[in-house]
């Protein structure tokens, strides 16, 4: 029997997934092989009262690699497309950075791509799909990843909080129909109507009462701003995009992330809590709990000072550093835009020839990827960016193998990025040290705004 959307929609902000079975959570070795295998996978959210909804998946939990050293990782592709895996944060060789048709061919069914790479930054990361994005990264291929430090830091417990937007039909399952819609392209992109945190749908975090907890929090959504409410507990920003902030930050009112952003938290829980505890999700007029505190109650009384700073990873020092490169970036197009012919594929189109192609975003007037770069540079080199919103949309910029800092009000000065949210109409300078050489992108990672034309690249000379 088909499920009416309005009860759809309250059993999916208010029923327990049931996990999977043969998920695996390691920490990888210096040097180990190991394998990752993309494949299909089913997800119980809903009871016996329908199937198992059909998603995408990696047979890991959860990927923890040692800062500094290597590893080798055999994905197997048991899907029935090709695709490619992209490390998303890692400042890693670009032939291992996973875009196909820039770094490597896409790996095709039943073959398999060896990823050889040593992580230089301890922090939170992850792994997606970079080929055919905007259907494979909404069907769920993903995977947290994290880079450990060489000294581990002291709390009680470490917890993902990994927040995702699906988007199903009547039958609970993923509504693939939709995906390609022009109209949601050229405004927001793809919307859900049902969030996961942790691939489950409203789970429990078990704490105990007075615990100090790192809480690693990622938006992993195709194009959804989301915006997190953790209520009554002492909270602090310790690290951003994987980079560790000079000191933490004191959380103050709703956590805002972009699609692909993450921070980890440092989260102490009150002494006198015990049962559930809710989490919410307030980015839209509906404010409802899309997880909670599991609390086990203690009889220690434990009084918590502010939280130390993490070690820093080896970023240079932008602050005494003039710029060698200085190039601007108009972002422009989608709904309401001023956007009224753009390059593509090396042709000068007016605006309803883009939309047949399905662009309707520029970038410095050129729609999707260029053949030649925004700019070339050596490594080394000190690059500032001048981002121009010139739309009706927020975006979220993410730059390839690189972090880098911006003068956005929005963000603690210093911080370093690997993507950024941009509003409409806002203008960002960013800054950063040119790394390894090779093909590097730039993209919105409202994934549906990449794949209508919001990306360039820029190239790393030795």
């Amino acid at each position: 029997m088909p499920l009416k959307r309005r009860a759809f929609l309250k059993m999916a902000a208010t029923s327990l997934c049931a996990l999977p079975l043969g998920i695996k959570a390691r920490l990888v070795y210096a040097g180990q092989r190991i394998e990752l295998t993309l494949q299909p996978e089913q997800r119980a959210w809903f009871g016996d009262s329908y199937q198992p909804t059909r998603l995408w998946g990696i047979d890991w939990e959860v990927l923890r690699l040692k800062q500094n050293q290597p590893v080798e990782i055999v994905v197997k592709n048991h899907l029935p497309e090709a695709t490619s895996l992209h490390w998303h944060g890692l400042r890693i060789d670009n032939a291992m950075d996973g875009v196909s048709g820039l770094t490597q061919q896409a790996i095709e069914p039943g073959e398999e791509f060896v990823y050889r790479f040593v992580p230089k930054d301890a922090g939170t990361y992850w792994v997606h799909t970079h080929h055919n994005t905007y259907q494979q990264l909404a069907r769920g291929l993903y995977l947290p990843l994290i880079v450990e430090e060489s000294t581990e830091y002291p709390v009680d417990q470490d917890h993902l909080f990994v927040m995702d937007d699906w988007r199903l039909n009547s039958d609970a399952q993923l509504d693939l129909k939709s995906l390609g819609n022009m109209h949601e392209w050229s405004h927001g992109g793809r919307m859900g109507n049902v969030l996961t945190v942790n691939r489950q749908i409203k789970p429990g975090i078990k704490v105990r009462a007075g615990s100090r907890n790192r809480v690693r929090v990622f938006n992993v959504g195709n194009s959804r701003i989301m915006a997190t409410e953790f209520s009554g507990v002492d909270a602090w920003i310790c690290a951003k995009d994987g980079q560790p902030l000079a000191e933490p930050v004191r959380v103050e009112g709703p956590l805002v992330l972009a699609p692909a952003e993450r921070y980890d938290l440092i989260v102490d829980i009150p002494t006198d809590w015990q049962g559930e505890r809710p989490i919410y999700e307030v980015s839209t007029q509906q404010r409802f709990a899309c997880a909670f505190w599991d609390v086990l109650s203690t009889n220690v009384a434990t009084r918590r000072d502010k939280p130390v700073a993490l070690p820093q990873n080896p970023l240079l020092n932008l602050s005494d550093r003039s710029a060698d490169h200085h190039v601007q970036l108009m972002i422009e197009g989608g709904a309401m835009g001023g956007l009224r012919k753009a390059i593509y594929q090396n042709k000068s189109m007016g605006v309803r020839d883009l939309i047949q192609h399905k662009q309707i975003w520029a970038f410095n007037g050129v729609a999707n990827l260029p053949d030649e770069p925004l700019l070339t540079v050596r490594s080394g080199d000190v690059v500032e960016i001048e981002m121009n919103n010139n739309t009706r949309w927020p975006h979220g910029m993410h730059l390839h193998g690189h972090h880098f800092q911006a003068d956005s009000s929005r963000y603690q000065e210093g911080v370093w990025h690997d993507t950024l949210l941009m509003e409409r109409g806002e203008k960002v300078v960013i800054r950063f040290q040119a790394g390894l050489p090779g093909k590097w992108l730039i993209h919105c990672h409202m994934i549906e705004h990449q794949a209508a034309g919001m990306v360039t690249w820029f190239e790393v000379s030795a």
